[in-house]
């Protein structure tokens, strides 16, 4: 993720000819963020290859910036994990996703209704 987000940044910089701020990477891992700002090895971590330790040398270098969302409320849930009916619901408000079927759709300035169900 890391990785993507600076390749967008400067991406983005290029085509926007401005800086642009700093990565905001959000996660509810509590033991990876911490990983991210602990430029100490321990014996857990040994068994990580250096590859992986990428993250770590983006934020020391200030390129990314790592903090703590609570599990309840990580929007990216929705797209990576399989969810119980009322939770899907719950995260599909949280990004913003309505529900096609309980709304009309107006369309070039005509009323649509959609059907879900099959005849």
């Amino acid at each position: 993720a890391a990785k993507q987000a600076i390749w967008l940044q400067e991406l983005l910089s290029e085509v926007a000819d401005k800086e642009c701020e700093k990565v905001t990477i959000r996660g509810d891992n509590r033991s990876a963020i911490a990983l991210t700002k602990n430029p100490v090895f321990h014996g857990r971590s040994k068994h990580i290859h250096r590859r992986y330790h990428f993250i770590r040398e983006c934020v020391e270098n200030e390129l990314v910036m790592v903090e703590h969302v609570p599990g309840n409320i990580q929007k990216a849930d929705i797209l990576t994990k399989a969810l119980g009916r009322i939770k899907f619901k719950e995260m599909r408000e949280l990004i913003g996703v309505q529900d096609a079927g309980a709304s009309n759709l107006k369309l070039k300035g005509e009323n649509v209704v959609v059907s879900l169900k099959i005849t």
